[in-house]
């Protein structure tokens, strides 16, 4: 019957779509309700300029080619619709991926050297590749040297080992005193020589004084650090030309993984000038909405000013950049109202947005934000006691600010991670109040579970990405990336086999209570997704009239073994009728030419 009806409208439309992919088995996710269930499955689907024109069966679609439309046969694949990140970092994974920062980079930019091995190998190899690295550079010039974690992302634990040991501050000053140096991890972290922070510190100026939360507090003591990796680079080492070449590759290498929608705090002005940059050349292959933070500076926020200004700038933008949230303040904390199983785990614990941490800064800030009518999103989380200083501080805001429980709902706030919440008892606030929640599978799966585990038991791991009790109560629940698998052989089904299975690498499975069926995985992913970044009316599902972003898959999702679900290939994704991504297998069949970051540089699609 929804075939019949896509057909009526597309048959009183006066131009033929440019382009038809038929015989296929289009997945529409046109089921917009908080379920399980994906929808009319139909065989053939029609974009003219940047839009869907119809969804169907191949005879009635293929009846609306004119001469000049292209006809694509997908020979029984699958299509879906784009999938979403909404959680992740593509500014900080970009400069970690040696297959894009070697195509950009050049010694005569700066000295950028990569391992992507076990600690023994870089333990033996570093000096000489260090040594090297100094030999190259010229007096001044930058040394980068990043230490990956591995090809299957398993070595992070042994390769951050090493940080301030092995591979130390100390060492960096004597190898090269008349070079800025940074080591950087293969997620997050860094190792910088004084030499280095004293450039930084000489790039912020008078500023540096003024921060209230200083970034590179532990930086200046030690030379190491852990977040503050990004504003060195984005606003200190890479020129922003060169920071914008590396992006436009990098958001065209997440296109290879399906990916059309990835949202992410910018949290450097480096970073959101390189954005604007690229937005400005019509150069960003997929959709970025973002989340505004500037956590050195919570002060900030309580200035009327500000929350007034961010909150009347929410949803600006073009189609492929805009402002979606604010994060007017520090991370939330792995604070949990579980006992824990020592009172070693109790004495570690901090919540961020308790009126009494930091004076009250974190929760100052976000009550200003929300009273005057300002999104909460982006912003990282942790444990369920943290969660609810957060909720607390949402409603009385949201009062104090004379919004009505509706206003509250059409904001749509939203926290992501999940890490250590919403325990049974959130999910009820969380749907009265319209919000919607991301989640990182990748934490059960690289060890945070087993962690989880032996700090709070298992009841703790029920509360991690939980998936199960989130969509029977109501609340939609996205899908976060937040690992750099650029330089990796994992792809983004990978991540949705863990929400599948809830394994982690050693094949253990965590709380299978919480697990939920593959339709639920593709329904996070897809409509889910657009509904965290308020498109669900343009983008999410196989309609007619959305925009067309979608993917072609070399397997069936839904019907081939679960275990061999991470093995799918991503043949094709489309964002906004245009192809960013296509394998060479595909492009002979379809007689047109490959295109991505991935086929360009590369990439394991390169070989398909």
């Amino acid at each position: 019957m929804m075939l019949i009806g896509s057909w009526q409208v597309m048959a009183q439309q006066p131009q033929p779509p440019d382009m038809i992919f038929y015989n296929g088995k289009i997945v529409t996710v046109d089921d917009h309700e908080v379920n399980e269930r994906l929808g009319t499955i139909a065989q053939a689907i029609a974009v003219r300029g940047e839009d869907i024109v119809a969804v169907g069966t191949t005879q009635q679609v293929r009846a609306l080619a004119g001469p000049n439309t292209k006809s694509y046969d997908l020979k029984g694949k699958m299509v879906t619709p784009g999938y979403a990140g909404t959680h992740d970092h593509p500014m900080d994974w970009d400069t970690i991926n040696p297959s894009i920062v070697q195509k950009v980079i050049t010694d005569n930019d700066h000295i950028e050297r990569f391992f992507n091995d076990r600690a023994e190998v870089v333990i033996r190899d570093f000096p000489k590749v260090l040594t090297e690295a100094v030999s190259k550079a010229k007096p001044g010039q930058w040394i980068r040297i990043s230490l990956l974690f591995g090809k299957d992302y398993r070595y992070s634990r042994e390769i951050m080992s090493l940080f301030g040991r092995q591979i130390n501050k100390q060492m960096l000053d004597q190898a090269a005193p008349n070079n800025p140096v940074q080591v950087r991890g293969g997620f997050t972290g860094q190792v910088v020589n004084q030499t280095g922070i004293d450039k930084t510190i000489a790039y912020y100026g008078d500023q540096w004084d003024k921060f209230v939360w200083n970034p590179y507090a532990d930086l200046l003591r030690t030379g190491v650090g852990g977040t503050n990796y990004r504003w060195l680079e984005q606003d200190v080492l890479y020129p922003p030309a060169k920071l914008a070449e590396i992006y436009r590759y990098g958001l065209s290498w997440m296109g290879g993984y399906g990916v059309t929608i990835n949202a992410s705090g910018l949290y450097t002005p480096g970073a959101v000038r390189a954005y604007r940059m690229l937005d400005q050349k019509n150069q960003i292959a997929i959709r970025v909405p973002w989340s505004y933070q500037w956590r050195p500076r919570p002060d900030f926020w309580s200035d009327p000013y500000l929350p007034e200004f961010m909150s009347a700038m929410l949803e600006n933008g073009s189609k492929h950049l805009w402002l979606t949230g604010l994060w007017p303040s520090d991370n939330g904390a792995g604070c949990m109202t579980l006992p824990g199983t020592s009172p070693e785990v109790k004495a570690e614990e901090e919540c961020h947005f308790a009126p009494d941490w930091r004076g009250g800064e974190n929760a100052t800030a976000l009550y200003n934000m929300v009273k005057a009518g300002g999104r909460l999103a982006g912003i990282h989380t942790g444990g369920d006691r943290d969660i609810d200083y957060i909720l607390d501080t949402i409603q009385k805001a949201s009062k104090d600010g004379g919004l009505s429980l509706d206003d509250v709902r059409k904001l749509r706030h939203a926290y992501d991670h999940t890490g250590g919440s919403p325990r049974p008892e959130q999910i009820p606030i969380l749907k009265n109040l319209g919000m919607v929640v991301g989640g990182y599978n990748m934490q059960l799966w690289e060890g945070g579970a087993q962690e989880m585990f032996e700090e709070y038991g298992e009841k703790g791991v029920e509360w991690m990405q939980p998936r199960k009790n989130l969509y029977d109560g109501g609340v939609h629940n996205s899908v976060e990336i937040d690992r750099p698998i650029g330089y990796t052989n994992l792809t983004y089904f990978h991540v949705l086999w863990i929400g599948i299975t809830r394994k982690d690498l050693n094949g253990k499975v965590w709380a299978p209570n919480q697990a939920v069926s593959r339709e639920a995985m593709m329904k996070s992913a897809t409509y889910a997704g657009a509904y965290y970044a308020k498109r669900e009316n343009v983008l999410g599902s196989l309609e007619q009239g959305k925009w067309a972003d979608m993917v072609v898959l070399d397997r069936d999702y839904l019907t081939i073994p679960v275990d061999d679900i991470p093995n799918i290939r991503v043949l094709m994704t489309m964002v906004g009728g245009k192809m960013i991504h296509l394998t060479p297998s595909l492009a002979r069949d379809w007689g047109i030419p490959p295109a991505g970051a991935q086929v360009e540089l590369g990439g394991n699609p390169a070989q398909w």
